[in-house]
């Protein structure tokens, strides 16, 4: 994410919001009587947005995003308080002077020329904007025609087709495919480079990770946090945890099936490394929990040297990562990007404690998956190198869990496909194959002419494999009666950075890894798990990544006379 202009674009000062709403009663049987009920949505928030920041705001359902995001588009007054703005903040623009009867292609005029643009302006645009939302020849046809996705797409093209000052989205990403949403983040990144602002409300906290490098946390009207959107994310889902357990009964002991979990991905993370990298090694790889995509890029490399992959905040130096890599007794550690992805403070630490700092800082993350074989001298005997799209940690994860331990690597992909670079390091690596896993959209077929003349057996492409598929086609290699153990994750794009260092902590094992939805184990890992009936289980991540049912479903697949060491660890947690 780009640097913020340091001139504020919004001032929100010690604002309230309180309005009354009218509820049904009876009284005395004489019949119904309304009554007034005053809510109290904002309690005293007060921060200040600058040009070219992207702010997430996340909180419980009541917490008064939404409200506060409305006083901050000037359509909610405050009840006391000053909001001021660098301009007219636009709530996503347009939904108040959409007409659904109307057809899609003249509300296209309705909303553009309610943000200000002229109708000459708005004929010069309307047809990126058809194309921009997807929908076709249905924008001819009434919008009350459409479904919510189709509509919220046509609302995000018309509101982003001017620059406002100052754009307020609500919800409106959380519909789509993940290529729209991939747009949809380009598009946003387009108007802060415009200088402007975006503020967005949303209960996805991949979606806020994604698209925002600033977080507030509101709970009951009251800003609870304002800060680097990691470690916002990461204490909101802390505290979401913690509660869920708050008010019932202690998760109970599963024998044979521990959990590993932390406070935060970055408590996750070292401890997963504690509890399944037990010797001492020389090198550790670092990579900042914001990008997760080249975090997961870097295991198989990482793993072909004996180097666990850890993630730390990308501003700070984590104590729990400090003293993880302390306990490990690295020389080296290996710092995945530039200043701007992983701050100077944190090498700046790292130096301070003793150990050499290498960064791989070749410029955007595909440079830097590129380097780092390189810098690991860990790019020889290579069997098949995977092609992931360096925007989708997803298909990352889906190719990292396939990847055989000192045998494959992870390249990413830009969104201009595949480069000089990558030709370059694939003609030194030799390998056999090469899997694209992508469509041609993300990565052109011509782009592959080059890369078939490098691999020995040829270039494929890998459609859409999810990555609970992907792990358990990896484990149908593995003969039943050579596994211990099993290392289980979430599904949840929400949890990928709990994966990222079991990953490695598996491949350094020689150990499956299968993963579960959060409330069901999916049949590809339900199959692999009755046929390699492990005799223990490791469960990464906390309750609200994988709920308790589940873990008590995983014990039903443990070998007869487990269930192993289990019965003497149980769970561990930071």
């Amino acid at each position: 994410m780009g640097a913020a202009d340091p001139r504020p674009s919004v001032v929100v000062s010690h604002v309230d919001i309180v309005y009354r709403v009218y509820a049904g009663g009876r009284s005395g049987g004489s019949g119904e009587r309304r009554g007034v009920r005053t809510v109290h949505a904002v309690k005293d928030v007060s921060f200040v947005a600058h040009h070219g920041e992207s702010i997430g705001v996340i909180g419980r359902n009541g917490s008064g995003k939404s409200t506060l995001l409305r006083t901050v588009a000037g359509l909610v007054p405050p009840t006391s308080g000053e909001v001021w703005a660098d301009g007219t903040p636009s709530l996503l623009g347009v939904n108040a002077v959409l007409v659904k009867q109307l057809s899609g292609a003249r509300n296209i005029y309705i909303g553009a020329q309610a943000l200000g643009l002229s109708k000459a302006e708005v004929d010069e645009i309307y047809d990126e904007i058809v194309e921009f939302s997807e929908i076709g020849d249905a924008i001819h046809l009434p919008m009350s025609t459409y479904s919510s996705g189709m509509a919220a797409r046509l609302r995000f093209a018309i509101s982003t087709a001017a620059t406002p000052p100052v754009l307020v989205i609500d919800e409106a990403l959380a519909t789509g495919d993940a290529h729209f949403r991939a747009r949809s983040q380009e598009r946003i990144e387009k108007l802060r480079g415009q200088a402007g602002t975006v503020f967005l409300v949303s209960h996805s906290a991949a979606t806020i990770r994604a698209m925002c490098d600033r977080a507030l946390w509101l709970d009951q009207g009251e800003l609870v946090m304002d800060g680097p959107v990691d470690e916002v994310v990461d204490a909101y889902a802390a505290a979401a945890e913690r509660s869920l357990g708050a008010g019932g009964p202690v998760e109970p002991e599963v024998p044979g099936v521990e959990r590993w979990k932390g406070r935060t991905r970055f408590h996750t993370s070292a401890l997963v490394s504690r509890q399944g990298t037990p010797d001492r090694c020389d090198t550790v790889v670092l990579a900042s929990g914001a990008d997760l995509a080249l975090a997961l890029s870097a295991v198989p490399a990482a793993t072909t040297v004996g180097a666990p992959v850890l993630l730390t905040s990308s501003k700070r130096l984590m104590k729990v990562t400090a003293a993880e890599v302390e306990r490990l007794g690295a020389r080296r550690v290996v710092l995945l990007g530039d200043a701007g992805v992983v701050d100077e403070d944190v090498a700046d630490a790292l130096r301070e404690s003793g150990v050499a700092v290498e960064r791989v800082e070749e410029g955007d993350a595909e440079s830097v998956s590129v380097a780092l074989l390189d810098d690991l001298d860990a790019s020889s005997g290579v069997d098949t190198v995977y092609l992931v799209p360096g925007e989708d940690p997803m298909a990352a994860l889906s190719a990292v869990l396939t990847a055989r331990p000192g045998r494959d690597r992870v390249l990413l992909v830009g969104p201009e496909g595949v480069r000089d670079a990558h030709v370059e390091a694939l003609r030194r690596i030799a390998p056999a194959r090469v899997v694209v896993v992508a469509d041609a959209e993300d990565v052109a077929e011509a782009d592959l002419a080059p890369l078939r003349e490098l691999a020995t057996e040829g270039v494929e492409r890998w459609l859409s494999p999810t990555p609970v598929q992907a792990a358990a086609e990896a484990a149908d290699g593995l003969a039943a009666e050579a596994v211990g153990v099993v290392f289980v994750a979430s599904s949840q794009p929400e949890s990928v950075g709990d994966a990222v260092t079991g990953a490695a902590v598996a491949a350094l094992a020689n150990a499956p890894i299968l993963l579960v939805d959060r409330d069901e184990v999916p049949s590809a890992t339900h199959a692999q798990l009755e046929r390699l009936a492990p005799s223990h289980v490791v469960l990464l991540g906390g309750e609200m990544a994988v709920a308790p049912a589940v873990r008590q479903s995983l014990a039903g697949y443990l070998r007869q006379g487990g269930p192993g060491r289990g019965e003497s660890e149980g769970d561990v947690d930071l």
